[in-house]
């Protein structure tokens, strides 16, 4: 981007340019120019994003991880409004909250202040449909507004506490609680002053271990910018509320042509979502194009936001710490090989046809043949690639045999291969050489030659007590290859193998958990999830449905005399 493009491009290939030591790297592979005319640089900016987001070049800012935040989302026009996490926040009248980098951290501490603020956590059908208390309210985290417990007035204060506290009003918060518990002293509502002392208790602890900034409750973040050798880092502290909160890093495996390019690009490309904009952003440089910049930040949050570059005081020591931070990434990430080198190296010392940079690893897990699934786990050059990740539920075949689900999950997988034509360099199989030859056999049958195939063996203890190290099968070989403890090779297939198995774990145990909680109506032909929700809410149980009349059951929505006869019918036989 620039005013002058005659200047900007000449500079590149004069002798007393630019001289960084990238330059020469990138001048090397440059084919053709081409360039686009805008009216302001604000748009430069904007078609900057796009191009990169569309052609993904080396030299530049691309922040490749397309998941967005999480948001809390609390819609006060329901009677009983149901805080619930989305993705994507919608201007829909709705209050947001967030973003949360962490969503696991983010759901753990709302299950902790549902102990606080009790709040309805069902879905809006289910809570419709409900016709008994559910576990929360029994363990006092929900106030039963599905059965009318709570009136709609009582159950809007504790969102309207729960809403304060969410914003950072904590003390002002405090002061509505203490002034409401000595009004229920007052009115003897004993039991009402009790919880609100217990949520007095509760706030005032987490103030002890959250001391506010002396810059004040306001919402900012420090961004450090470092690079070194061959490695970027840009690390992001965030203050919200004036308190410190997330971190995150993000690094590329190069160095950019212009830093204040580079810094100008991120922003714009990190702060894509107004939610996580603040007001303030500390940099250790202004960014190029640093007007424009502030400008479409400001457009996109709807409020005014402030580029500083701070020189003395504590907004300085705060950028020193971001800073801090960074050279700590780059002394981490320096210390070992790239991902890159690590997956040459795992071509060399296996000997494969190419180099793996998608690699899909797959496994199977199943409790005595029952409950079984396969999964797939993707690594796109060196990193987890969740988005690619697949999960198998067995269908063909029955009782414990690793051997033929690995066949099917791996038939499976490659046929539809077959059709959309992504193929990864390298499959791995957790096992051994049975499931090593199952695999192989897959390949043999569809006629496809293309991806290399391996199989790791996880460490084993003998009854001797020698351990068996982690071992790695290739085909047409007797023995295994070993690779020495702390081999960056082997750890990156105990990674993906590790990811596999994870995947296909929980998916299991979700499998056993749904099929432990069926009933003799899902059997019955023609009973989806909605009608045996029905049956349960008018009939509570199944003995009251086994002893209904015809006429009793055809009362239930969408239930017709031929289904009442068939549930009577399945319910009254034998084992019925």
């Amino acid at each position: 981007k620039a005013g002058n493009i005659r200047s900007r491009v000449l500079n590149y290939f004069r002798r007393s340019g630019d001289n960084r030591p990238r330059i020469p790297s990138l001048m090397a592979r440059v084919a053709d120019l081409d360039y686009l005319v805008t009216d302001t640089e604000k748009e430069a900016l904007i078609l900057e994003n796009h191009l990169i987001k569309e052609y993904r070049p080396k030299y530049n800012v691309d922040l490749r991880d397309d998941k967005t935040y999480c948001h809390l989302r609390i819609d006060l026009s329901q009677e009983y409004p149901r805080p619930v996490f989305v993705r994507r926040p919608r201007d829909d009248g709705a209050l947001y909250f967030g973003p949360y980098t962490s969503s696991s951290s983010a759901r753990s501490t709302l299950r902790w202040l549902r102990k606080i603020f009790p709040f309805r956590s069902c879905s809006d059908n289910l809570f419709r449909h409900r016709s008994r208390p559910c576990l929360y309210h029994q363990v006092g985290s929900c106030p039963a507004p599905c059965l009318g417990r709570v009136s709609p007035e009582e159950y809007r204060k504790i969102l309207d506490d729960l809403i304060l506290f969410l914003r950072g009003r904590k003390r002002p918060l405090l002061t509505a609680l203490r002034r409401r518990m000595k009004d229920e002293s007052a009115k003897l509502e004993y039991e009402k002053a009790a919880l609100s002392l217990d949520r007095i208790r509760a706030i005032e602890e987490t103030l002890e271990h959250q001391k506010v900034s002396r810059l004040g409750e306001k919402d900012r973040d420090i961004i450090a910018y470092e690079t070194r050798e061959r490695m970027t880092v840009f690390q992001v502290l965030s203050m919200r509320a004036g308190r410190m909160g997330e971190g995150r890093t993000v690094s590329f495996n190069h160095l950019f042509p212009d830093d204040g390019e580079a810094l100008s690009s991120f922003l714009v490309q990190y702060y894509s979502d107004e939610f996580l904009i603040p007001g303030e952003i500390f940099l250790p440089f202004l960014p190029a194009h640093s007007g424009a910049v502030r400008e479409l930040l400001a457009e996109r949050k709807g409020k005014r936001v402030s580029l500083a570059v701070p020189v003395r005081g504590v907004k300085k020591q705060l950028l020193l710490l971001a800073r801090k931070n960074a050279r700590a990434v780059l002394r981490q990430k320096l210390s070992g090989p790239l991902p890159e080198e690590v997956l040459r190296q795992l071509r060399d010392r296996l000997k494969l046809r190419r180099v793996p940079r998608r690699i899909e690893c797959f496994d199977i897990s199943n409790l005595g043949g029952s409950s079984a699934v396969g999964s797939m786990a993707v690594f796109q050059g060196g990193k987890k690639s969740a988005r690619d990740y697949r999960r198998y539920r067995i269908k063909t075949v029955e009782g414990p045999d690793d051997y033929g689900m690995i066949f099917e999950v791996l038939s499976r997988r490659c046929r539809r291969a077959l059709e959309d034509g992504v193929f990864p360099e390298l499959i791995v199989v957790d096992g051994g050489k049975g499931q090593l030859n199952a695999a192989i056999r897959v390949l043999e049958d569809l006629g496809i030659d293309y991806p290399d195939i391996i199989a790791l063996a996880k460490e084993k203890r003998l009854q001797t007590g020698r351990v068996v190290r982690d071992r790695v099968f290739l085909p047409g070989r007797k023995n295994p290859v070993l690779f020495r403890r702390g081999s960056p090779v082997l750890h990156l297939l105990m990674r993906i193998r590790d990811e596999a198995h994870r995947f296909a774990v929980t998916y299991h145990k979700k499998l056993r958990r749904k099929e432990s909680f069926t009933s003799p109506l899902d059997r019955i032909p023609g009973i989806g999830p909605v009608l045996k929700s029905r049956l349960l809410a008018k009939f509570q149980n199944l003995e009251a449905i086994r002893d209904a009349s015809l006429e009793g059951l055809t009362e239930v929505k969408g239930l017709n005399r031929g289904l009442a006869k068939r549930i009577a019918s399945s319910l009254n036989s034998p084992g019925g």
